[in-house]
């Protein structure tokens, strides 16, 4: 979505006038919003807004004037963090001083309209800016609190958007009642050609489809299967109608619920529920939502520093894929992702669910130390020597020496650079006690092979190490990320979205995430501020002590005093 040639861009002001708040207002009430989240929203993180990377989405010389980008970002935010509905947020722009002050904007700016609000919202999603906006204010808020990234853990969530759960049967329901309203609204006369049936059961079906009792739903199931074909089956290669979202949707629930034969519905037979593919359709408002070990809807991974160091931690990474993905997938586009902004850690923390030799390997290969333990794979036989007894080098291409000590008479890479083959002289051998129980194998010569897939030789060392103490030590930090989803679905529900579609929530749970960011920015220089205002009543003699004693008449409010700090 572009809005060039409808409407100009124009960035926010920066010229005061005398309708400003700052000017207009008495001391004591400025004073007052300072105290609130208001004043240090309005110095610190309103800057950090890029309004001229959204100037290619607008015109340059023709339409009516842009509402400021850094105002419609900044009610986006506030919406996630406060868990707000569009009316709720406009009316905060419209009435509340303290977000008119927090966006530096007099009442006659204030006034944003829903249509504004949400032709903003579909411009981040389609020009894919939600990724670049918390990018962008992430990478200020590191930079001006000066943390560090060397350090950072990942873990993910369920992400449930607005739909019902529905069973099987409503599933079913649902799908056709959405087609047959939407055939009946654009083309009547061919609504009417549908058998009473259909009317009857799908559009005025009280007490009829929905509330079947357990002993009759899966007859009932049954039919609904059968009608499923026969519409599907009756509108196939309609000019218009095939091509409609609600058609499409009954096609794709037909072939991915039901073994049918076409132009014969009657044959129509349900799928085992075991045979239903994972991403399947759930429910016909949000197409996009599939099924995961968690439950339906999407799967969130967050990634976060975690540097004993840094003040506060930052989310630095976000991403939101299908509930049904695993997250052995998501380890190197986050490193990448990562990599690409200049955020790469140094040793990256995750549970089992992200840990494996081939991630710790890859992971190696980016100059990332990734600590999770693993428990995929075969279970290793105990009476029998493991490929950790092998000493290697750190991305296990070459062998070093055997448990007895003894290097190999050659070692190289094969398979594509899969595998290593190392061969040892059949004089240490022979000799060796653990000869039966090593992995070795005789070749023509009589010397012994070892052959392991560099993926194995990773899990089967990382199996030795998760069982240290120091490893253990180390790992402990990782559980910090579980703290950070807890806070961010108390304080803006990011595990029940308030939208549907997979671009939708992608964009909501951005936002949601800059805003925990911005929350611990914000509460970090409130709390230096505290401590400075703490440092100068111990003093007593310093001279700023009246003046902040004046700002801080709560400690819980302390905005006044954060530029200060």
């Amino acid at each position: 979505m572009v809005l060039r040639g409808v409407v100009l861009f124009r960035p926010k002001r920066t010229q005061k006038t005398i309708f400003d708040h700052d000017i207009c207002l008495p001391a004591d009430r400025i004073e007052a919003l300072e105290k609130t989240w208001a004043g240090p929203f309005r110095r610190l993180v309103l800057p950090m807004i890029d309004e001229e990377s959204f100037r290619p989405f607008y015109c340059e010389d023709n339409g009516r004037p842009n509402r400021p980008v850094a105002i419609l970002v900044g009610a986006c935010v506030l919406k996630e963090m406060n868990s707000l509905t569009d009316a709720e947020v406009l009316g905060a722009l419209d009435f509340d001083l303290r977000w008119q002050y927090a966006f530096n904007i007099n009442a006659f700016e204030s006034h944003v309209c829903q249509k504004t609000l949400h032709n903003f919202r579909t411009l981040i999603t389609d020009n894919k800016q939600a990724r670049s906006l918390f990018t962008g204010i992430t990478d200020a808020i590191i930079e001006t609190a000066a943390l560090s990234t060397d350090k950072q853990r990942l873990d993910s969530t369920q992400i449930t958007s607005n739909m019902a759960h529905l069973s099987r049967l409503g599933l079913f329901t649902r799908t056709i009642e959405a087609f047959l309203k939407r055939l009946h609204k654009k083309h009547p006369k061919l609504y009417e050609k549908l058998p009473r049936l259909y009317d009857k059961a799908y559009l005025k079906r009280a007490g009829y489809f929905a509330d079947a009792k357990s002993s009759r739903a899966k007859r009932r199931l049954d039919k609904s299967a059968r009608h499923l074909a026969d519409l599907v089956d009756r509108f196939r290669g309609h000019p218009e109608i095939s091509r409609m979202k609600e058609y499409r949707l009954m096609a794709r629930l037909l072939s991915e619920q039901c073994r049918f034969t076409e132009g014969d519905p009657d044959k129509t037979e349900l799928e085992k529920p075991k045979e239903i593919p994972a991403d399947s359709l759930q429910n016909p408002s949000d197409p996009d939502a599939t099924y995961g070990r968690k439950g339906k809807g999407y799967k969130a991974s967050l990634t976060e520093t975690c540097v004993k160091e840094n003040p506060f931690q930052v989310i630095t990474d976000v991403d939101v894929a299908p509930s049904y993905d695993s997250d052995q997938k998501d380890v190197m586009p986050v490193i990448e992702r990562l990599e690409e902004t200049g955020r790469k850690p140094e040793e990256l923390f995750a549970d089992a669910g992200y840990g494996s030799g081939e991630n710790i390997l890859q992971a190696h290969e980016h100059g990332v130390e990734l600590t999770a333990p693993v428990t995929c794979g075969k279970a290793p036989d105990l009476n029998k020597m493991q490929l950790s007894d092998f000493e290697t080098n750190e991305d296990c291409t070459q062998v070093v020496y055997c448990i007895r000590g003894h290097a190999p008479l050659e070692c190289k890479i094969v398979d594509r650079g899969k595998a290593v083959e190392a061969v040892f002289s059949r004089e240490h051998c022979l000799l060796c006690e653990f000869l039966p129980i090593c992995p070795v194998k005789r070749i023509k010569g009589g010397n012994y092979r070892l052959k392991y897939k560099r993926k194995d030789m990773a899990t089967s060392k990382r199996r030795l190490q998760q069982e240290s103490h120091d490893f253990k030590e180390r790992y402990k930090i990782r559980s910090g990320i579980e703290a950070t989803i807890s806070e961010a679905d108390r304080v803006t529900g990011l595990k029940r979205s308030w939208t549907r579609g997979k671009k939708r929530v992608t964009l909501s749970v951005f936002m949601k995430a800059l805003a925990i960011n911005i929350k611990r920015f914000v509460q970090s220089r409130l709390d230096k501020a505290k401590k400075a205002l703490s440092n100068s009543i111990e003093g007593g003699s310093n001279d700023n002590f009246r003046r902040l004693c004046s700002l801080c008449h709560d400690d819980s409010n302390l905005g006044s005093v954060a530029m200060a700090a």
